[in-house]
């Protein structure tokens, strides 16, 4: 039996996770961790726990005691925060359990989860990029309505889902937002009707293993539609993007096409995705390879054989024996 840590499922990239692990046919024992006890992924794994937040200093020696006593193979999880955390404190999980821990650089980690510094990445290695500029350089600001003119966006440097985005149609309302603190401004590239999530996955070896390309619909910065398509120059983008990167395992790419039919990325994930669930019901299995390549020691191609179709994501319930969040709360 394989022994899965899944941390954060509280959010919908993990419990994505989750579900993917349940869709390997592997025999796997899931426990999963949050900092809440109402938290509905905790009641889809086999065993749960509560967990401190990764910016807590008992967190890594919290993770080291779980794994110790769950007797944990491999750490998986969705949460930004915990992916940094764990990634810059490797050694010492290392050096005190056994558990694997299979991600992406500390650096790369940092260019991925700060809008700026994706889009200078993307710049300076030749990749197709939104127009953009510092929220806090009036000179760049000038330039930037120069150049792409309006709409502009307005988004968080740190931010998550579309959380504290703004569509700024004219000068009055770029006026009236004032001076953003740790905020980018882009160009607003291409149309929401054409907006694609990619997901990509490479070896531990650096090769990558396939690409999957799905168009979607998004509510609150979440998909809730998603069709799987084929689009050339999107997936020459991303894989000329992963030849440059060189990602440990997944990375999730957002993109849309402009004017002249380009793929242009905006957002880079250094992470699975929210859509890893739909992505394995379509044949892109990132999830089972990681399990397969770091703990079986298994060739991983067989994971990755991408189908058409489309997914919808609905709200459902969860039921529970009375008592179940309370009992929870105690389990630490």
């Amino acid at each position: 039996m394989i022994r899965i840590l899944v941390l954060g499922v509280g959010g919908n990239v993990s419990q994505g996770i989750v579900k993917a692990l349940r869709k390997t046919g592997l025999d796997i024992h899931i426990t999963g961790a949050c900092v809440s006890p109402v938290s509905a992924g905790l009641y889809m794994c086999d065993e749960a726990y509560l967990s401190p937040y990764a910016k807590e200093e008992r967190f890594m020696s919290w993770l080291v005691e779980i794994c110790n006593r769950q007797k944990i193979d491999m750490i998986l999880t969705g949460v930004e925060e915990n992916i940094r955390e764990i990634v810059r404190q490797k050694q010492y999980l290392e050096s005190r359990a056994g558990a694997v821990f299979a991600a992406s650089s500390y650096e790369q980690l940092k260019i991925g989860q700060d809008k700026l510094l994706t889009a200078r990445w993307l710049k300076e290695n030749g990749r197709h990029y939104p127009a953009w500029c510092d929220a806090g350089d009036t000179g760049g600001i000038e330039e930037l309505v120069r150049k792409a003119g309006f709409p502009l966006l307005a988004k968080p440097r740190r931010g998550k889902g579309s959380h504290g985005i703004y569509v700024l149609h004219d000068e009055k309302e770029l006026k009236r937002l004032g001076r953003l603190e740790n905020y980018v401004l882009e160009e607003y590239v291409g149309s929401s009707d054409h907006e694609y999530t990619v997901g990509c996955y490479c070896s531990k070896n650096g090769a990558l293993m396939d690409v999957i390309i799905m168009r979607r619909r998004l509510k609150n910065g979440t998909t809730v539609w998603a069709e799987v398509v084929e689009n050339e120059a999107i997936r020459r983008e991303a894989e000329k993007i992963c030849k440059a990167f060189g990602p440990k395992g997944p990375l999730n790419l957002q993109m849309r096409l402009n004017g002249e039919g380009e793929a242009v990325c905006f957002e880079m994930n250094v992470r699975f995705s929210g859509t890893t669930a739909m992505r394995a019901n379509f044949g892109f299995c990132d999830v089972e390879a990681m399990v397969r390549e770091y703990i079986l020691g298994e060739p991983i191609e067989n994971c990755f054989h991408v189908v058409p179709g489309e997914a919808y994501r609905y709200d459902e319930e969860l039921y529970l024996p009375p008592g179940t969040t309370g009992r929870m709360e105690g389990n630490i």
